[in-house]
């Protein structure tokens, strides 16, 4: 019966578009019941202020709110969410967080909101993941000890945005305002946490890359990121992400304005996520544009896709 329902809830969601803005503060922006590698798991796209920073390649938070929303407006759009999967609240093995940000920002997400939610994933006998989506400039250790304790047979994941070791890339192309120093510093702060990670790769960050160029720039970030994550006992996985342009933004424009610009190719992303697994790097590939992309702007509009390779992916 557990695997029938499983196949039942592959794609139980919210029924819009992840791109859509949700004017209704109680509401979420999004939710999706998956079967993500293996596990099932509950995404919840929370709908808060937004993000502060202005990524260059990045639209998502022109769809949340400019003024902060209150802890009660947020438990109630993870209890509606909950309610709207009550059938399946028994085998959700993974709950994934975010709010188009960083879940741990207390700017735009309220600590006590996180710190509710937690109480009630305690209760959720199953769960044995929570994820969290966040810059690791907002990791706080005592407040992450604090939610780890809430709920103990749950274990922390944080989930971050890496995008590229090219520090060009990152300041002037995507507008990222991280260096890899301050990357470090957050990532030491979740080896004293004993965490395991998710970051994060685009593939081809820069509209400006070759084909070649942009296999070489993700075959080195994925190297730096198992470097240092070894060094510091960190569990790792990748998640290498085929990099969109999203309408209106300021890596669109350039895009555009672009003679060479050509999106990634989706095989060369499959051969190199290839060679990584033959080298035991848990890595995976994540083909949503979340809505936004532009026309002619994602790896569908490449000369090498077709829909077989979903499969093969």
């Amino acid at each position: 019966m557990e695997n029938f329902v499983k196949s039942l809830i592959h794609e139980y969601g919210s029924g819009k578009s992840m791109g859509v803005s949700q004017k209704d503060k109680r509401r979420p922006h999004y939710f999706l019941l998956r079967n993500f590698l293996g596990d099932i798991d509950l995404l919840s796209i929370f709908n808060t202020k937004r993000c502060r920073y202005q990524c260059y390649f990045c639209q998502l938070p022109q769809k949340n709110s400019k003024e902060f929303i209150e802890t009660e407006a947020i438990l109630e759009q993870f209890s509606f969410v909950l309610s709207e999967v009550r059938h399946a609240i028994d085998i959700i093995d993974r709950i994934t967080l975010s709010n188009e940000g960083s879940i741990l920002d207390e700017t735009t997400f309220p600590r006590e909101a996180l710190k509710e939610i937690f109480r009630g994933i305690r209760v959720m006998r199953h769960v044995e993941k929570v994820v969290l989506e966040t810059r690791l400039e907002f990791i706080n250790i005592n407040f992450l000890s604090e939610l780890q304790d809430t709920a103990p047979n749950s274990k922390i994941i944080i989930l971050t945005g890496f995008e590229t070791l090219n520090e060009t890339i990152r300041s002037e192309v995507l507008g990222k305002k991280e260096t890899i120093h301050d990357f470090l510093l957050g990532l030491d702060k979740v080896s004293q946490l004993n965490l395991p990670i998710t970051a994060y790769i685009l593939y081809k960050p820069s509209p400006l890359l070759s084909d070649q160029d942009a296999y070489d720039e993700a075959d080195s970030s994925i190297d730096f990121l198992i470097k240092e994550c070894g060094e510091r006992n960190v569990p790792l996985s990748i998640r290498l992400n085929p990099m969109y342009a999203a309408k209106g933004s300021k890596w669109a424009d350039l895009a555009s304005r672009s003679t060479i610009y050509k999106p990634p190719k989706i095989t060369d992303i499959i051969t190199l996520a290839e060679k990584k697994l033959a080298f035991g790097v848990p890595i995976y590939i994540g083909l949503s544009t979340e809505g936004l992309d532009s026309l002619e702007g994602n790896y569908t509009f490449r000369e090498d896709f077709s829909r077989d390779l979903y499969k093969r992916i």
